[in-house]
């Protein structure tokens, strides 16, 4: 046997093992039979055992395999496996999420949306796991809660928790109410009477979160040590203080662009006032806005292919749809729903939420937010590249975790981002309009680097977080707070979206300088699109074993 194929062998099952541990990732991962039964440990025994696994398989694959013996590709591998047990580490042994943080259905309430929503089975069948999963949620709720035996809940996200779990019974019957008359009424009425018996379970879960308030600690920052710990980690090639500036730089020189393009639209008009102008650009139907969202995503697909910037897979689909009556309660406006990785085909489907009053039509589905929003979430955006990644090995499906462990956010965020100034680089939106739109989300992003650095140090407040968000980024103290509030559980994450463009376009200046003549834009995004959402540092490793 070579040396790639005991790799392989290994990594098989390795991962093998890690779903056992993990069948609510498998289901994400398009993994069914027989995981769709089943629920992880709740304790935090199931922790340490995937912190135990990421170790043991890096010290595996360095008794067994040879290193300078394997392929470019699954050098590649080796070396994520590595980086996914630091990260593992670090957010296990350091961050400690999992005993400070007492909200648990954010993992289920996660995997039954996919359940319910992914055609992946007939219905019924899908109902059948669902009822097979609900059936032990009253023992994953016990095992979980002893989590906090002898470690202290931060406040906020214990009150965070409480609203989340006030919030499961409507999740249920929302599951409950959207299945019948879909499946046969025996087993819609054994789902109804499965959901009724949670009743008391949950309850139990809500007085017990209660019960937690009295005993919370109020700090919840990571610290500036950690916090830069975390960065050298990630291999971002930045340190908090240079990311920071870099933040403050964009924010300033972003705001100032905006400012001239408002002028050039409308000369005498605040940005605030030129932002309403472009809100009554819509379509006076919402048929009218799903015929354009979905012309876009068409155009957008075809001025990639017929301008050769990446490499488009004609069985590969992404549709639009409006959102299911069923499911338009829990997607307020709109959003992508992905296919797996193991998935037979590769189809998407981007859904929009009708408005309950047609006159807001234009704040989320104006035409220049339309054609931004189609580069973004599908062609060459986060469609392109999940389709294409899932192409690639099954070890860089491992990006994220069941503790909200996230690896390579700065090559997933940040390449939808670097594609909207692509594309406009090419000539597919180049109108001032829909510059001044992606302006908008660009100041956003710039606000989250100074937050995310800010809060997660230590050194700014959740008031002043939602403060700046408000100034800056003109959002609703609403929209604010609910912003803030997952900052602080994700130190290092909101950064990651305007730092991976960044870099991305960092990276392309160094290749075009190292190819020369034989740099081609569909090599560059093949290239990323291509090797799975890998962290920056190892797709530059990619570039250079394809330049060599």
């Amino acid at each position: 046997m070579t040396a790639d194929e005991e790799f392989e062998k290994l990594n098989k099952e390795m991962f093998e093992r890690y779903l056992k541990i993990n069948p609510t990732i498998a289901t994400t991962f398009g993994l069914h039979d027989p995981y769709d039964k089943l629920l992880p440990d709740g304790s935090s025994k199931r922790v340490f055992e995937n912190l135990r696994l990421f170790k043991g398989w890096c010290n595996k694959i360095k008794e067994k395999i040879k290193f300078d013996a394997l392929t470019d590709e699954h050098k590649i591998d080796w070396k994520l496996i590595e980086h996914l047990y630091e990260l593992e580490k670090f957010f296990v042994m350091e961050h400690r999420l999992f005993e400070t943080n007492p909200d648990t259905f954010d993992e289920i309430g996660t995997v039954l949306f996919i359940m319910i929503t992914r055609s992946y089975a007939p219905l019924e069948k899908r109902v059948e796991c669902i009822i097979l999963r609900l059936e032990k949620l009253p023992d994953f709720l016990e095992q979980f809660r002893t989590r906090f035996e002898k470690s202290r809940a931060v406040r906020l996200w214990t009150e965070i928790a409480i609203e989340r779990c006030e919030g499961v019974p409507a999740l249920l019957w929302f599951i409950v109410n959207a299945t019948k008359r879909r499946i046969p009424a025996k087993l819609h009425e054994k789902l109804e009477q499965t959901v009724k018996k949670l009743s008391q379970p949950i309850s139990q879960q809500l007085e017990w979160l209660k019960s937690l308030l009295p005993k919370t600690k109020t700090e919840w920052a990571l610290g500036k040590e950690k916090f830069d710990k975390l960065l050298k980690i990630r291999k971002l090639g930045m340190t908090a203080d240079e990311i920071y500036s870099l933040g403050v730089k964009y924010l300033r020189e972003m705001k100032e662009e905006q400012a001239k393009i408002a002028k050039k639209i409308s000369p005498g008009k605040s940005v605030e006032e030129v932002m309403k102008e472009i809100e009554k650009e819509a379509p006076k139907t919402f048929e009218e806005a799903l015929k354009a969202t979905r012309e876009q995503m068409d155009a957008s697909r075809k001025f990639i292919i017929e301008n050769d910037l990446a490499t488009v897979y004609e069985e590969d689909k992404l549709l639009v749809n409006e959102t299911p009556n069923f499911m338009a309660p829990i997607i307020p406006f709109a959003a992508l729903l992905m296919p797996a990785k193991f998935d037979k085909t590769q189809e998407g489907n981007y859904v929009v939420t009708r408005p309950s009053d047609i006159k807001n039509l234009g704040n989320h589905l104006n035409y220049p937010t339309i054609k931004n929003t189609a580069v973004h979430e599908g062609f060459p955006g986060h469609f392109l590249q999940g389709a294409c990644s899932n192409r690639s090995s099954f070890v860089r499906v491992l990006t994220f975790g069941p503790e909200a462990v996230e690896f390579g956010i700065e090559t997933i965020e940040g390449w939808a981002h670097y594609c909207e100034q692509m594309m406009m680089e090419h000539g597919f939106h180049g109108e001032l309009k829909t510059r001044f739109v992606m302006l908008n989300d660009g100041i956003w992003r710039a606000v989250r680097i100074i937050v995310d650095v800010k809060l997660s140090r230590g050194e700014m407040s959740f008031d002043e977080a939602v403060e700046m968000l408000m100034k800056e980024a003109r959002m609703s103290k609403e929209g604010a707070v609910a912003e803030v509030r997952r900052y602080t559980q994700t130190p290092a994450y909101p950064l990651s979206y305007l730092i991976g463009k960044h870099l991305i376009l960092k990276l392309r200046d160094d290749v075009k300088r190292k190819m020369g003549k034989k740099y081609s834009e569909k090599f560059f995004h093949d290239t990323i699109t291509h090797n799975g959402h890998l962290p920056i540092a190892l797709l530059r490793e990619v570039f250079e074993q394809k330049i060599a």
